[in-house]
């Protein structure tokens, strides 16, 4: 259950990195059998537009959810079919329109699965493994980008078809809705809280999940919602802060542009300094399924240590951008992504549904993607 819920967020990485890869595919002076024939501001257009997308359907995880009765399953169900849609119409379109319109659905579907991902995860974690599972959000998230940077370097040296990479959008959304209709069963979390809406037996039937998945009633972590107001106020400041500091680091940039940031200094390299930092992401986000314990070094010391070594690389690369020295440029991007993994990428999505009331944190997690989506588009 749980590899199949991070397939949601699987997919958002890979929408994030899915055209970074393939700038020389989109953007030239005149179409081509190889080449779309975009401007530079037009693909900016088809990246910006998917962040979005994912800030719309977020502010529509707050209250649709409620109205409808619809639950976390649901909701992931939904976004895979989004995903599908997005990625085959991504596949088949030659001009701009069609492109703005499949990365407004992968967007819609992404906006939904960052939303539910880290509270279904939750809601399936023991306490002593809560940090560690959800964690699992954000590299699923990362291996996605991670993916999407490799298939996409394939097609730009091996003259594929640029198609091949939205192409593998598509067969893991087949493979996420497959598994979401025939296997996969509803949060029992959300089964407690909300299964008398939707005319369920909610205990029936949050116990019948949890012994089919093997988890203990008591196995679930326990939110104390005594003075709700006062942690309601205070759970919004800290996802607040963290998300934008998260965001304000600059990470995005890179992510989305780095083979253009370094196509002018390091021509050659440029494509494979790409997927050396959506490598060196995916592996560094491994170290905080350990360390985020709090008995080890912890969720605040793992941001703090983070910001820091973000902040001092950026001084770095800031210099080495300014006086074009290339292989420094390189080497600071690559730390900079390197002690984002470790803090600022995973922690602040672990800490959504650990300083929400239980009634709120869909409210939080929404919050949170809105100001990803607000500050990465912009």
């Amino acid at each position: 259950m749980i590899l199949w819920v991070t397939l949601a967020t699987f997919q958002f990485g890979f929408g994030i990195s899915e055209l970074n890869a393939l700038h020389s595919r989109f953007v030239c002076a005149t179409p081509t059998s190889e080449c779309l024939g975009l401007t530079d501001d037009q693909y900016g257009y088809v990246t910006a537009i998917y962040t979005c997308g994912g800030g719309l359907a977020s502010m529509t995880m707050i209250p649709l959810p409620r109205y409808v009765h619809m639950g976390r399953k649901t909701c992931l169900l939904i976004s895979a079919a989004l995903a599908l849609a997005g990625g085959t119409l991504l596949a088949l379109s030659t001009r701009l329109p069609g492109l703005l319109v499949a990365r407004l659905l992968q967007g819609l579907g992404a906006g939904v699965a960052v939303v539910q991902v880290p509270l279904y995860l939750q809601e399936l974690a023991p306490p002593s493994m809560a940090g560690t599972i959800g964690i699992g959000n954000q590299l699923a998230t990362v291996t996605g980008i991670f993916l999407a940077q490799a298939v996409g370097t394939w097609v730009v040296l091996g003259h594929h078809a640029w198609q091949r990479v939205p192409e593998v959008s598509v067969a893991v959304a087949i493979v996420q809705l497959v598994f979401g209709l025939w296997y996969a069963v509803e949060s029992p979390g959300w089964l407690d809280t909300h299964g008398t809406a939707i005319t369920v037996p909610d205990l029936r039937a949050a116990e019948a999940v949890r012994s089919r998945l093997g988890l203990a009633y008591d196995a679930l972590p326990q939110h104390h919602t005594s003075d709700a107001p006062r942690s309601l106020a205070q759970g919004l400041r800290i996802i607040v802060v963290t998300q934008a500091a998260q965001q304000l680091s600059g990470v995005n940039a890179i992510m989305y542009y780095s083979t253009g940031i370094l196509s002018t200094l390091l021509p050659s390299m440029a494509p494979f300094v790409g997927l050396l930092i959506t490598m060196i992401n995916a592996a560094m986000t491994l170290p905080p399924l350990w360390l985020v314990d709090d008995a080890r070094f912890g969720r605040w010391r793992l941001l703090l240590l983070s910001a820091t070594g973000m902040g001092v690389c950026s001084l770095v690369l800031a210099y080495a951008l300014s006086y074009a020295h290339a292989w420094l440029s390189g080497v600071a991007i690559v730390l900079m992504i390197a002690c984002f993994s470790v803090g600022l990428g995973p922690v602040p999505f672990v800490l959504i549904p650990e300083v929400m009331p239980p009634a709120d944190v869909t409210t939080g997690s929404a919050a949170g993607w809105y100001l990803w989506s607000w500050e990465d588009s912009t």
